[in-house]
């Protein structure tokens, strides 16, 4: 049985608990309001995305202050109660009752069922918060224009994060150190948050110094912190898990929303025994007593040591590749403007000396107008996909302005208005570094990259305004693409880039893609549909105009034929009647005897002949003229003929 003097010591615990987690709520609180303030509704004040993920650390504090509150609370009224209970068994005022069951006092048992089942609840909010906090930092990040936002004053962004990163770190160091007794551990995940937010905030003083010196570190050093709290996060929820299946064979005051991980950095005793502590609590015996554990606390840390010593000695060796240049530096200043050839070289370590590398035969690109998808860089070559102008395909658009030829009723009337059309492209301009001026392109010039990008596309405006739409997208690609590069070139030597244009190509010419291409698809269909039927008209006109010239000559000719044809054979029947005429009145008898002769000769010989005498009837001669095609008086048997008479 506890004394009274120590019921009076716990009650006097939960009482001081109670005060230490309001101040720590408090405190955490007026933290969290300024860093929103400052970080999130008015960011331009801080200016710094790092500064602003200390709002996630800052709410878990409140959080488990706010359960640390109530774990105070409950304790404070389980310690009066058990007070309670010894002053009753003490003065034995009623011998009869129990009070170890009596329904008065349900403080200890509300207390209990705290400390058992609070642990899950708190473990689930905190993580469920975490994550939307995380994801809504996400969809800021995606959505934001223009880059992270810039301070007004750096150096007083920095004076500001600096204050707050000090309160952070002694109120959290105060919270853990006093979290080493067991009765305010519930303090100690205040505590260890506070701290955690202390050291994005230093982050955040050192983005802010940088700014100052015109060097940007923001946006990595965000996504860093990001992926760090995205990890802790994932601990919450491992740590629900295992719960369920961590022996319980040591008593152990530590609640599972404790960040191991966490622990490592901010609790006092060092890495070490953080780990054998965490060991010990979950596998349920005192691991950090065997001789294994031991030998390896003794001589982790110190060939640790010696491992990331060597590791980093081993920065001084400096290689450049065989297609590379290289120059030195020390302490950020260039030691020797003579470029390094290809070889092995040694220098101090990082980051106190390092050597930079180029290469002045590598090709290198950068695109201006439209900035193309690399969904597949590093990937298989895929077959190339076939893309309208109607598809977007490009991450961003710059459209240029061009010239549009006067043609309807504008060039009929004789206006003088200028029409003009947006028109999209993608340039890629490819260079090569000179290596006689590798110093302007690597020093004197802060991003090379993009100021030849920028030139890029001032070129492409002051040419595209002088040229017409359809010559840029038809036959006037080349033109223009020689054009600029010696433009382009012209302006990098003004501005000492110390590059050589290689090339400049004109990729993807299409009107804009959201409400212009379709509409110009409809008008470059339209104008194909007139080009494919006046081809078709044209080549029907050479398919049906030579045969009609043909079958023309055709009909001249038979005419002349027949009209030659028909006036010579006249000419000749006109001589034959004539001739025939002259014989006639020659002869008559002769000339009726020859037409008789030369009709059955000709024109009846095929026909059966009979030869019938006008006196003697019964007389009957048959002339066979197919043995002699001619018959003469000297054959015939005239003298036969005599005697009969």
């Amino acid at each position: 049985m506890e004394s009274r003097n120590d019921l009076r010591a716990a009650v006097d615990r939960s009482r001081l608990m109670i005060r230490l987690s309001v101040i720590g709520g408090l405190l955490a609180f007026v933290l969290l309001a300024l860093v929103v303030t400052m970080g999130i509704i008015k960011d331009s004040f801080a200016g710094s995305d790092v500064f602003a993920l200390a709002v996630v650390p800052l709410t878990l504090s409140v959080l488990f202050a706010v359960a640390s509150l109530i774990y105070g609370m409950l304790g404070s009224a389980a310690a009066i109660e058990d007070e309670e209970k010894f002053l009753l068994e003490k003065r034995k005022e009623n011998r009869a009752l129990n009070v170890e069951e009596d329904v008065r006092f349900t403080a200890g048992r509300s207390f209990e069922n705290y400390k058992k089942y609070a642990p899950y609840v708190v473990t689930v909010v905190a993580a469920l918060g975490m994550a939307l906090l995380l994801f809504l930092f996400s969809r800021y990040w995606q959505v934001r224009l223009g880059g992270g936002p810039k301070p007004i004053n750096s150096l007083n962004s920095a004076l500001v994060s600096a204050i707050l990163m000090l309160l952070c770190l002694f109120s959290g160091a105060f919270f853990v150190g006093q979290s080493r007794q067991t009765a305010f551990r519930w303090l100690r995940p205040m505590g260890s948050w506070l701290v955690g937010a202390g050291g994005i905030l230093l982050g955040a003083a050192v983005v802010s110094i940088c700014n100052h010196n015109q060097v940007s570190i923001d946006g990595r050093l965000a996504q860093v912190v990001f992926w760090l709290l995205a990890v802790l996060n994932a601990e919450f929820v491992l740590n629900f898990v295992i719960e369920f299946y961590r022996p319980r064979t040591l008593e152990e005051p530590r609640p599972i929303f404790e960040s191991r991980l966490l622990a490592l950095f901010t609790e006092p005793g060092g890495v070490m025994r953080n780990m054998a502590d965490a060991l010990d609590y979950q596998f349920g015996f005192k691991v950090s007593g065997t001789w294994i554990y031991g030998f390896i606390e003794r001589s982790l840390f110190p060939l640790m040591v010696v491992w990331a010593l060597v590791l980093w000695l081993f920065t001084c060796i400096y290689e450049v590749g065989p297609d590379e240049v290289g120059i030195r530096e020390r302490f950020g200043r260039v030691v020797s403007e003579t470029p390094l050839r290809a070889g092995v070289y040694f220098d101090l370590p990082w980051p106190f000396g390092n050597i930079n590398r180029f290469s002045c035969t590598r090709i290198h690109e950068v695109v201006a107008g439209e900035n193309e998808k690399t969904e597949n860089a590093g990937k298989a070559e895929k077959k190339p996909e076939v893309i309208l102008w109607t598809k977007a395909h490009a991450s961003g658009e710059n459209n240029f302005v061009v010239a549009v030829e006067p043609e309807g009723i504008q060039k009929k009337e004789g206006r003088d208005g200028v029409s003009i059309a947006f028109l999209s492209l993608g340039m890629p301009v490819q260079y090569r570094i000179r290596e006689a001026q590798l110093m302007d392109y690597a020093y004197r010039n802060r991003d090379p990259e993009v100021i030849l990008k920028r030139i890029s596309e001032q070129v492409a405006t002051e040419y595209l305004a002088s040229c017409s739409l359809m010559h840029i997208m038809s036959d006037g690609r080349h033109e223009a693409a020689d054009a600029m590069k010696a433009r382009i070139q012209k302006l990098a030597d003004a501005e000492t880039l110390g590059i050589d244009i290689v090339a400049v190509n004109l990729l993807g010419i299409h009107p804009p893609v959201e409400k212009v291409a379709p509409a110009f698809q409809e008008v470059i269909g339209a104008m194909e549909q007139k080009e494919a039927t006046v081809l078709e008209a044209k080549a029907y006109a050479a398919k049906i105009l030579p045969a009609a010239e043909s079958r023309a000559r055709q009909i001249v000719q038979e005419a002349t034929s027949y009209r030659y044809r028909t006036s010579k054979v006249a000419e000749a029947e006109s001589l034959r009647f004539g001739k025939q005429l002259r014989s006639y009145l020659a002869m008559p008898e002769m000339f009726m005897l020859n037409s008789h002769l030369a009709l059955l000769e000709k024109d009846a010989a095929d026909t059966r002949k009979f030869i019938l005498s006008a006196s003697l009837r019964n007389e009957i001669y048959e002339l066979n003229f197919e043995q002699k095609e001619r018959l003469d008086l000297v054959d015939a048997d005239l003298g036969t003929l005599v005697n009969k008479d």
